[in-house]
């Protein structure tokens, strides 16, 4: 089974607050030793990545994005108001469920737009480290106990209002369709009925069943899509019963 992963999205560069300047090498040492060793805490079989492990600091790469739609679990660090950070939250969150909000204690205050919504507090402190670990673990476990339960305002709204979503689900290599053609392309005789049943001439129920049945490949597929047409029905069956060819 492979590793449930975690990506983390925090700010990454040199950030200013008011007069104060932050630096990445300060942010890297609270993602190292405090956030991730938080998580991992809460979860040591996690693979954790932040998204400078795997591109340019401010840049959104393909696996970046990936990463956001495919993670079991994203903790997003709000402290700064980034907006790489916000954006790749909005992503997340249109996305999938499994996302943990967090916060530092001493940090700004938390902008108006994302106000609202709930995040962990937590302390750069050796406490705090345990403390976030505990609350980490009971996210993953809620998360995991209800997996599709809707996380935040906007999948609340989706499942409230029946929102469909795009389906970019790849299609199966040979649909049962295609099956059910190649299958009669190798039968001459079921060929040949076929084309008599589209000429619109009576053909012999019995016939068409036994072509059907001696040719695996498009027994199932053809036998669903005929029924479900009502070209054929099992409910009252009979040799004599005649099929036509709706007009």
């Amino acid at each position: 089974m492979a590793a449930k992963s975690c990506f983390v999205i925090m700010a990454i560069g040199e950030q200013i607050v008011d007069d104060t300047t932050v630096t990445s090498e300060s942010l890297r040492n609270k993602y190292d030793n405090l956030i991730k060793e938080a998580i991992l805490k809460a979860r040591p079989s996690l693979e954790v990545i932040r998204a400078d492990d795997v591109s340019l600091p401010g840049t959104m790469t393909t696996d970046i994005i990936t990463r956001l739609m495919h993670s079991n679990y994203v903790v997003a660090d709000v402290t700064f108001s980034n907006p790489n950070v916000f954006y790749e939250l909005g992503l997340r969150h249109a996305c999938r469920t499994g996302t943990i909000i967090i916060k530092d204690k001493d940090g700004p205050r938390v902008p108006f737009d994302i106000a609202h919504l709930r995040y962990v507090p937590y302390q750069n402190t050796t406490a705090g480290l345990k403390e976030l670990s505990a609350k980490l673990a009971g996210c993953f476990d809620h998360f995991d106990r209800e997996p599709t339960r809707p996380d935040n305002h906007f999948q609340e709204l989706a499942k409230l209002t029946g929102y469909a979503f795009p389906d970019y689900k790849k299609a199966e290599e040979t649909s049962p369709e295609m099956q059910a053609i190649m299958g009669i392309m190798e039968n001459p005789e079921l060929v040949n009925l076929i084309m008599r049943l589209q000429s619109g001439e009576s053909i012999d129920q019995g016939e068409l069943i036994r072509l059907v049945f001696s040719n695996p490949k498009a027994m199932q597929p053809l036998v669903q899509a005929i029924v479900k047409s009502g070209e054929i029905s099992f409910s009252q069956p009979s040799p004599q019963k005649r099929v036509r060819r709706k007009r």
